[in-house]
């Protein structure tokens, strides 16, 4: 009797561990059909994202403040999210800075080499360097309205200039890119890119400093020029503490 009973509890709980295990690779399908599928929508919405803030950045960067203050599940389902959107377009910058084996600096500090030579540590700060445009725009947002700075407050403003700072690191990097492969036509060519690219960023933020703020066009764009030169300075100043040590 005891025996039968210990056989049964035995085949049991073998069927419960079987059980366990077809569950827990259900769930392992699911989780790698679903990554599959978003992967596949990454290259479709990707670009149409970056289309739509190129050619109309203001509705673009609405759109975000929309998505964030709705606060639903399926935020950003016709779009990229701007975090994402900008951690892939630096993606793509290192993944084409990699391939045209862009040359490093031979006598760079330590810890320079240590983020140059390791495309992990590039990527990191890379992004970094770019977070810092979108941060001090939506400080400088808040401050100018005179609200107090927090995560609930700074996240509407910072997501907005997520998706308008996503272009302009992209054209920024390309060009800059472009500068370092020692052919004179390429390096004309990146720094006209560059050029364009800190004009049009100049242009729509004063845009929507101007929108946000209710000012005038000039006060705008002394706002914009303004949070350029700041953080083209945060930029360098972290640059040079890297390339210090």
């Amino acid at each position: 009797m005891g025996t039968s009973t210990s056989v049964t509890w035995a085949g049991e709980l073998l069927q419960a561990l079987g059980a366990k295990q077809t569950m827990d690779l259900m769930k392992l399908l699911r989780s790698l059909e679903e990554f599959v599928f978003e992967a596949i929508a990454l290259l479709f919405f990707y670009p149409k994202t970056l289309l739509r803030i190129v050619s109309r950045p203001l509705q673009a960067m609405e759109y975000a403040e929309q998505e964030e203050t709705a606060n639903k599940p399926d935020a950003y389902d016709s779009a990229v999210s701007p975090p994402l959107l900008l951690l892939l377009t630096l993606l793509l910058v290192n993944a084409v800075g990699t391939a045209l084996h862009v040359s490093q600096a031979a006598d760079a500090a330590p810890l320079a080499r240590q983020i140059l030579n390791s495309p992990q540590n590039l990527l990191l700060f890379r992004s970094l360097l770019f977070s810092l445009i979108p941060l001090s725009a939506a400080v400088l947002l808040l401050r100018a309205r005179g609200q107090l700075t927090s995560r609930t407050t700074l996240r509407q403003p910072f997501f907005a200039q997520c998706y308008l700072t996503s272009p302009f690191a992209l054209v920024v990097s390309m060009g800059l890119i472009a500068t370092q492969l020692h052919e004179r036509s390429t390096a004309a060519v990146g720094a006209i890119a560059f050029a364009l690219a800190c004009m049009w960023m100049l242009g729509v933020q004063a845009a929507w400093f101007r929108v946000k703020l209710g000012i005038g066009w000039l006060a705008a764009l002394a706002i914009g020029f303004g949070l350029l030169v700041w953080s083209g300075a945060c930029v360098l100043g972290v640059v040079a503490l890297v390339a210090s040590f």
